[in-house]
């Protein structure tokens, strides 16, 4: 349509400037957003000082990139950059050009910028104050920040540091007590190990981040190095002429780690309800740490206790960007609609093999010698009303208990008797809000008590069974470590004292 004439519509800077602060951004994110600059500047050491200050918090960050000239660095601060059109390589982990901006202004009122690139230093600010009375301008200080990043990269060849100032209410660590302010720092420290737990340790090219002076650990989601972690078959999927990985994985059960804290350690920042589902890589960066997407067609999949050892690696070249609408933040993706019913179902079949290994305790082996086909004390079947959990009347113990009883009938009832009053709702309420059931452990006393108990049921088992046979039926559906179990009971029924 031809236009008659024009009318100015240029933002209001006081009012934009506001707008652009509150787009959602924590300490953690806003961080992992300049460590994306850093890495497209091909740094492979980052340091971050971020200090309490008295409860006025200030932030330093330096990288050993390649740095700008004066002329890259207008155009770093300017907003919009090479905006999310632009073709960017696989290495440049930008998106819209506003991550140096928004990130550092949602925690801080100005941000100050000192860059060296060829023996050159240039530096310039943006004062949130200024803006709103001026413009979208930026300024060139007349001396360099008093701050020890800046002395550090003076004596270096290539580099930058970022400094936030006047940090305020907005970033949510302004105000802090000191003790709050480092438990603060300690989410940081999880947040970037897991974001970037791929640079850090992983297949992506090597990068350290230290916090404070302190190296950041990677945290691996699926637990790769665990021998009883489950990888499942891997697709590569085709879209929009690129394609991309979906790998997905069933984690260990928690009587599978050596101790609770290991356990704890493997659930990841907010525990293992919170991080089930796919885990959506840009570039190797993680995007999205646990969700399932939407998707789980009709009823969509929420977060459960029967999924939590489900995770599903996803990872997307930065050519997918649009398609997967990757926001400003780059916490978010949302897959294709063309994508939706495969992923559903390649997610789907990983749910199904996480609620087997989470409904029986990842049970496999655990007692040496003991087989697979060994059979399972409680059956669990769909009936009318649901499903229904039943002792299996031919468990060979079972059978002798039955043959050995005085009255079949009254066994019977017994054994209905327990099968109607298993309390599972309370079971499944406590399960869950405890992040699952724990590992038992045994004392000494305990184990003696156990093992005269399953002596006495293994004698009364067909005399056709050999000792080790009894000991595997007996041993195999009980949970935890049985090694203690294992050699008391085999000494009990072998006869030795």
């Amino acid at each position: 349509m031809p236009a008659k004439r024009t009318i100015s519509i240029s933002p209001k800077a006081s009012a934009l400037i506001g707008s652009l602060r509150g787009l959602g951004y924590s300490p953690e994110t806003a961080l992992a957003d300049l460590i994306d600059n850093s890495i497209t500047a091909g740094a492979s050491t980052v340091s971050i000082d971020l200090q309490w200050n008295g409860g006025v918090p200030v932030a330093a960050i330096l990288d050993n990139g390649h740095g700008m000239n004066e002329e890259r660095l207008a155009d770093a601060l300017r907003l919009g950059g090479d905006g999310p059109h632009g073709k960017r390589a696989d290495s440049d982990l930008g998106r819209f050009g506003m991550g140096l901006k928004t990130a550092s202004l949602s925690q801080s009122r100005r941000l100050t910028v000192v860059t060296k690139t060829t023996g050159a230093l240039s530096s310039a600010f943006l004062d949130v104050a200024v803006v709103e009375a001026r413009g979208w301008i930026a300024l060139v200080p007349q001396s360099l920040p008093d701050q020890p990043f800046v002395a550090e990269l003076q004596n270096r060849s290539t580099g930058t540091v970022v400094i936030w100032d006047q940090i305020d209410e907005l970033s949510g660590l302004a105000g802090l007590s000191k003790e709050a302010f480092h438990l603060r720092l300690e989410d940081i420290r999880a947040h970037l190990g897991m974001v970037f737990h791929r640079f850090i340790g992983g297949d992506a090219t090597r990068l350290d981040i230290a916090l404070n002076g302190r190296l950041i650990r990677a945290w691996d989601p699926f637990q790769a190095s665990h021998p009883a972690t489950r990888e499942m078959p891997s697709e590569r999927i085709r879209h929009a002429g690129s394609s991309f990985l979906v790998k997905p994985y069933v984690l260990p059960h928690r009587d599978r780690f050596t101790n609770e804290a290991e356990y704890h350690a493997a659930g990841g920042p907010g525990g293992w309800g919170a991080r089930q589902g796919f885990y959506v890589y840009r570039s190797k960066r993680l995007l999205v740490a646990g969700s399932w997407l939407g998707l789980g067609g009709a009823r969509t999949w929420t977060r459960d206790e029967a999924s939590r050892l489900a995770r599903v690696l996803i990872d997307l070249p930065t050519g997918l960007d649009r398609d997967w609408r990757i926001d400003v933040r780059k916490s978010q993706a949302r897959p294709p609609g063309a994508l939706r019913a495969r992923l559903t179902a390649i997610a789907g079949r990983c749910r199904e093999e996480a609620r087997e290994v989470f409904a029986f305790r990842g049970q496999g082996p655990r007692v040496r010698g003991a087989p697979h086909t060994a059979p399972a004390v409680w059956l669990a079947t769909q009936g009318p009303k649901g499903p229904q959990y039943r002792i299996n009347r031919d468990h060979p113990v079972i059978v002798a208990c039955r043959q050995s009883a005085a009255g079949v009938r009254s066994f019977n009832a017994v054994l209905s008797i327990i099968e109607r009053s298993v309390p599972v709702e309370r079971i499944w309420l406590d399960v869950s809000e405890s992040e699952g059931a724990e590992v038992p452990t045994l004392d000494a006393e305990e184990i003696g008590q156990l093992t005269d108990q399953l002596a006495e049921l293994g004698r009364t088992l067909p005399a056709s069974m050999t000792i080790d046979q009894r000991i595997d039926v007996l041993l195999l559906n009980l949970p935890g470590d049985l090694t203690e179990l294992r050699i008391s009971l085999t000494h009990k029924l072998r006869g030795h004292p």
